[in-house]
């Protein structure tokens, strides 16, 4: 986006620009301590946050976004005092519009694109040791003990900004708006006055204005020059000449208060334990069932091949965590050339959005209603989990054609693992017109409470609706 269109659109990023006081360097501070983490850039001023629990060490001007997912498992397992992390980009645009047109050149709606290009873009380091810390904060080389032995290294997606360069901390405030869900909790000041829109102190949004979440009102905004905005988007302080706002507080990380749904007095290690515990049970009984299933397994496969020849499963690609490809198994219950029907059969799809949902589906086979009756194509699955591309519960997986209908949303869905059961599975309507909207807001909403307790209850109602259907 062009410095000309920024203004237009209200959003002046020149330097010292602001949403509640704060710069967005003060932002990245506080979004990485609602985690139990203090940044700590090279060569500035080392102030240790109380109750820090793990370090980010970063170069000077830095900010970055990614899955802590993977790291956390690994300090958990290992108990290893540092680790250093390259961080990896699947393309360096956030995502590409595109109109999309009929024949006559009616516009039809808007293609977002994005990109797979798997680079190595910066490095960092976590360390729970505050001399390594301070060490990095004063322009020193990591202590020996970092540097070998103790020193693991792991591969993440993620993006990178330079607080420098031109564009990149308008590019930044959309990543973080996109994938910070409660920043009330860090910045006690902010106010959610809606699902997924954020002010500070409770403010209204100027009068006549249409706000789609993620969006963050900036301090003072009492106009806008646009009637409109779609998240994740912003509106930074108003600048009025040398009226100033109040500056939010950032608690420390020991004031942050534990997300609903989860116990225990710590941030990091209470996520960490949690994610591999949620791992550990999934694999255990994703291999148990494999086990006890593999009769019902080779019968089913008996039965495909008699009735519409091989293949006997359908992998098709998904994406997993962070937006990486994989192919999610199923028993193949359509005709072998039913991927080539879709756009045949759009005018009798009841689904909205990028789904297909068709009663009485040409494609399936005859023993394919029969195994989606009692749910049994969706047991090849079970792999996907044992290999941790899938939990057993989770957002559904979705290619990378259909996450693109709302960036927001695809960032939070592809934070977790997608499951084979989820809270939209369970609690969908199928009314016409809403499936869509459905399956937003389940996905968002099981992202920002998901819990053990949480899995286990949509467990049970996922049994019971396959007793129901059955």
């Amino acid at each position: 986006m062009s410095t000309a269109e920024s203004k237009d659109q209200g959003l002046d990023l020149s330097p010292g620009a602001k949403i509640w006081g704060l710069t967005p360097p003060e932002l990245h501070t506080a979004a990485w301590r609602g985690r139990g983490v203090q940044t700590v850039h090279r060569g500035e001023r080392f102030e240790q946050c109380e109750g820090v629990e793990i370090y980010l060490l970063l170069e000077k001007f830095q900010l970055v976004i990614f899955d802590l997912g993977k790291i956390a498992e690994l300090l958990v397992w290992t108990s290893t005092p540092t680790t250093h992390v390259e961080i990896l980009e699947q393309g360096r645009e956030r995502y590409r519009e595109e109109l999309s047109r009929s024949e006559t050149g009616d516009v039809l709606g808007v293609r977002r694109s994005y990109g797979y290009i798997e680079s190595s873009i910066a490095s960092a380091v976590f360390t729970t040791s505050e001399k390594e810390a301070k060490l990095w904060a004063a322009g020193m080389p990591l202590a020996d003990s970092a540097k070998n032995s103790d020193l693991h290294e792991v591969q993440v997606f993620g993006h990178v900004y330079d607080a420098r360069r031109e564009g990149d901390e308008e590019d930044f405030l959309k990543w973080i708006i996109a994938s910070w869900v409660d920043p009330q909790r860090v910045l006690p000041e902010v106010t959610e006055i809606q699902p997924g829109i954020f002010s500070y102190q409770g403010a209204l949004p100027p009068e006549g204005v249409t706000l789609i979440a993620p969006f963050w009102i900036g301090c003072g905004r009492e106009s806008t020059p646009r009637r409109v905005y779609v998240g994740p988007e912003f509106l930074l302080d108003q600048n009025e000449g040398e009226r100033t706002y109040a500056k939010a507080s950032i608690r420390t990380i020991r004031e942050i208060s534990i997300p609903g749904g989860r116990k225990g007095k710590h941030l990091m290690p209470r996520r960490l334990v949690g994610g591999v515990l949620k791992r550990v049970f999934d694999f255990s009984m994703a291999g148990l069932a494999l086990l006890c299933l593999s009769p019902i397994f080779l019968l089913v496969s008996i039965l495909i091949f008699f009735d519409d020849g091989f293949p006997l499963f359908f992998g098709h690609v998904r994406q997993q965590r962070g937006g990486q490809g994989f192919k999610c198994w199923k028993f193949r219950t359509m005709a072998q050339n039913s991927e080539s029907l879709v756009a045949q059969l759009q005018s009798i799809n009841k689904a909205d959005g990028p789904q297909v949902f068709i009663e009485n589906d040409p494609r399936v086979t005859r023993l394919g209603s029969v195994l989606r009756r009692l749910h049994i194509d969706e047991l090849p699955q079970l792999w996907n989990v044992v290999r941790g591309e899938m939990s057993l519960v989770g957002p559904r997986p979705s290619p990378d054609r259909e996450n693109q209908f709302c960036p927001a949303w695809r960032e939070m869905r592809l934070s977790v693992r997608p499951g084979i059961t989820g809270l939209w599975q369970v609690r969908r309507t199928r009314a016409e017109g809403e499936d869509f909207q459905e399956w937003i807001r389940y996905d968002i909403e099981y992202v920002r409470t998901a819990s053990f307790l949480l899995d286990l209850k949509i467990l049970v109602a996922t049994v019971r609706n396959m007793i129901r259907t059955g």
